[in-house]
């Protein structure tokens, strides 16, 4: 189960008035929010240790934005040029990422 509610995600991604892909975005929750750990070079454990247990709301949202974004975009290429949103993803991933080891 992810960090981010399946409720809270559908309203984000504006699928709350159905149930058809349910599955599917829990599976995309769950694989950004494994994609946004590994990017902080951390452990779930030391994200959530300071924080009673719960993944930083900043985090919280780049798992809600990186899974947005798979599920807007299906396919690894595209028929038009997308940019990325400067700053957005890794602004919120940043500050959390350990730098050594």
């Amino acid at each position: 189960m992810s960090v981010v509610s399946l409720a809270l995600f559908k309203k984000h991604v504006r699928a709350d008035d159905f149930a058809d892909d349910d599955v599917y975005l829990e599976h995309l929750l769950e694989t950004a929010e494994v994609s946004v750990v590994t990017a902080t070079n951390r452990t779930m454990g030391e994200l959530t240790g300071g924080n009673g247990g719960v993944l930083p709301l900043p985090l919280q949202h780049a798992v809600m934005m990186l899974a947005a974004h798979w599920y807007n975009q299906r396919e690894s290429v595209a028929g038009v040029q997308m940019h990325e949103v400067p700053d957005s993803l890794q602004a919120l991933i940043k500050p959390y990422r350990k730098l050594g080891n």
